[in-house]
């Protein structure tokens, strides 16, 4: 949307007010009428203009309304395309995120994570991905539960350009396979999450200096260092990370098996021990070949010689 102050007209909503603006699409609040209730209304501020373009928006909408009846999936009422043709979702409205309660406590992180690993595997069985894992993206119900947000607006950068990956995600959260424009796949929301799960026990992002973003291809580099073990916190659950940030998809464990590693681990073992891996051989999914295009590509593969 050109004027991000301009309020758009949205069939069955009223009383719409500023929440925030992202780079992608402004979020409103708004009441929905028929049932009188408060949502949250995310309207992507740029256009689809074609037939094309909005049936495959629609279709990928109503593949994340399916997976809004999970319980700890963002609850996804309704999507559209405004009158001047900016894309919109109406969610529910939510407490806030993980991204402003950094850092939290490894059973803290460790329950979240199984709720969230539970959310992904039935997204990745229906056959959908994220895209887009990370704190920002984990809300919070006004019960104090989690739920992963954002199914469906991924499609949206895609469709601008059908080549776009890296551009989708966060980079602090993104695989590096996604630095070589691989096509986004179910391994890729595993190491998201991992990477997500380590961010709110640290407090920033893996291998990153807390006050430091560093650029871009600094953080291409960091994927050749370690990921170490966090101080007080049990390293049995930092192992469980650290494979699923393993930089070979293949080598990561599925969402699924990621819920059950992570329910099953002891958080009462000590901590700062050197467990780099941990056996998730039986689990790990299929290998997911990263097609490798350009600089970034070129850059990766001689970092991981």
């Amino acid at each position: 949307m050109t004027n991000t102050s301009a309020f758009p007209e949205i069939p069955g909503l009223t009383d719409l007010s500023l929440l925030a603006v992202g780079g992608y699409a402004t979020i409103f609040r708004a009441v929905q009428g028929s049932v009188g209730r408060e949502v949250a209304v995310k309207v992507e501020n740029r256009t689809i203009d074609t037939d094309r373009d909005r049936s495959r928006f629609l279709r990928e909408a109503r593949a994340a309304g399916k997976m809004s009846g999970h319980p700890h999936v963002a609850d996804l009422f309704d999507a559209g395309v405004t009158a001047d043709n900016h894309p919109y979702l109406i969610m529910e409205l939510y407490a806030g995120s993980y991204q402003d309660r950094m850092p939290l406590r490894p059973h803290e992180v460790r329950d979240l994570g199984v709720k969230i690993a539970d959310a992904l595997a039935d997204a990745h069985e229906r056959g959908v991905v994220h895209r887009d894992v990370k704190p920002a993206n984990i809300l919070i119900s006004h019960f104090g539960e989690p739920a992963l947000a954002d199914f469906g607006l991924a499609i949206l950068a895609e469709i601008r350009d059908p080549h776009i990956t890296l551009d989708v995600m966060t980079p602090a959260y993104a695989p590096p396979e996604a630095f070589r424009r691989a096509e986004p796949a179910p391994p890729g929301d595993v190491y998201a999450l991992c990477a997500t799960l380590y961010a709110l026990l640290r407090g920033a992002p893996p291998r990153w200096e807390r006050d430091h973003p560093p650029g871009l291809l600094t953080l291409i580099e960091m994927f050749a260092q370690p990921v170490p073990d966090l101080p007080e916190v049990p390293a049995a659950l930092c192992a469980i990370l650290r494979q699923g940030m393993d930089n070979d998809p293949a080598a990561r464990p599925t969402a699924r098996a990621l819920e059950e590693l992570l329910a099953s681990v002891d958080l009462d073992g000590p901590a700062q021990e050197d467990q780099s891996t941990v056996d998730v051989s039986n689990v790990a999914g299929p290998e997911i070949p990263a097609q490798r295009q350009g600089f970034f590509g070129n850059l990766i593969d001689k970092l991981f010689q």
